[in-house]
């Protein structure tokens, strides 16, 4: 059965981004489709007009056919990726300001898709994540939507760590929880090294000593006022340079704040991020990821949105347990659940969103 797909937001830098790494991985066969969404406007269409022909002229080899679909209303796809709204600025500095931003592009795009492809799998990728799936998430089927902010957060931890151990990433598994945020959890408890040897595994329980030795919270917020006091004074290869040297767990909470700094958006780790989901829901094969998902009660009873390993499918995502969890790490899971739950009330509670156009995540 032919595939389809829509990117929603596919004209910003992550959505065209994601478009390219899709059609690039070979996931879309002859006979699937890869649908451009725009905005309603002229000027949306006549980007993702062009933006269709790059692609064509890039990746046609597999026959692959590319729609240009003007509005929300028009989406016809098994599986919708939502890579709209605003990004880091100087106009939105922060998560709430984000939030605020975005708020009203996620109820739109969420009462649209509701009327038109209610069916469909929804991965998202606007930030704030934990907003944008608890929006989708009432107006559609919660087990249809995920947000894959989880993910890319337990790759880069795996990075962080396989690169202190000199292996590769593909050797190094590992989960990180919660939010997509200050309030994320990457678990050590959950690392494994693929590859064998007293070498890496002593020097696994090191960095494991290491982090145990001191809290992450003052690690990260000492890491945190280094380098924007190194940001502040343009000082950007000093900035990575202190990450650099941080241990793997509080590198996670500042190396993308420097990348975002710097350019705004991450569109390489997102667009590999999402292509990790995309793979393993049409795999089809319990393979774990993590996602951002709203729950309600089926994992260590919690209720409300938070990032968990899952596994994906066509029909949805299913929980994988955390039973397994030590009353420490189970803890600071629920405390990021609180934490997202706060932020999203903040959010929902102002009198009116904030006035902004629907454009992509650039």
């Amino acid at each position: 059965m032919p595939k389809s797909m829509a990117i929603i937001g596919a004209s910003g830098s992550v959505g065209s981004t994601l478009a390219a790494q899709v059609l690039r991985s070979q996931m879309l066969e002859a006979g699937d489709r890869l649908q451009l969404v725009g905005r309603g406007s002229s000027a949306s269409e006549t980007r993702l007009l062009g933006t269709r022909i790059d692609l064509l002229d890039a990746f046609d080899d597999e026959r692959v056919e590319i729609e240009v679909v003007p509005k929300i209303i028009d989406v016809d796809a098994d599986i919708v990726i939502i890579a709209s709204g605003v990004g880091m600025s100087p106009k939105f500095t922060s998560r709430r300001d984000m939030g605020a931003a975005n708020r009203g592009i996620f109820e739109h795009i969420a009462e649209q898709c509701a009327k038109r492809v209610p069916e469909a799998l929804f991965i998202v990728v606007s930030n704030p994540v934990e907003l944008a799936v608890h929006i989708l998430s009432s107006r559609l089927d919660r087990r249809r939507v995920i947000g894959m902010g989880a993910q890319q957060d337990s790759l880069r931890f795996a990075r962080a760590i396989a690169k202190d151990l000199g292996v590769s990433r593909r050797d190094v598994r590992a989960s990180v929880l919660g939010e997509h945020g200050q309030a994320m959890v990457p678990l050590w408890s959950t690392v494994e090294v693929l590859t064998s040897g007293p070498r890496l595994l002593d020097a696994l329980d090191r960095l494991k000593e290491k982090s145990a030795s001191t809290s992450l919270h003052e690690r990260v917020a000492a890491l945190q006022a280094k380098v924007a006091q190194l940001l502040q004074s343009g000082r950007v290869p000093e900035a990575y340079e202190a990450a650099r040297h941080a241990l793997p767990d509080a590198r996670i909470f500042v190396e993308p704040f420097i990348t975002a700094y710097t350019m705004r958006s991450t569109p390489n780790a997102t667009s590999n991020a999402t292509l990790h989901c995309l793979a393993a829901t049409l795999a089809n094969d319990r393979r774990r990821v993590h996602g951002q998902v709203m729950l309600q009660g089926e994992v260590l009873d919690l209720y409300g949105t938070c990032g968990v390993p899952i596994t994906l499918g066509r029909d949805g995502w299913r929980p994988e347990s955390l039973d397994w969890l030590s009353l420490e790490e189970k803890q600071l899971v629920i405390n990021s659940v609180g934490s997202i739950g706060e932020f999203i009330s903040s959010v929902l509670n102002q009198q009116e969103p904030v006035a902004c156009d629907a454009g992509p995540t650039d």
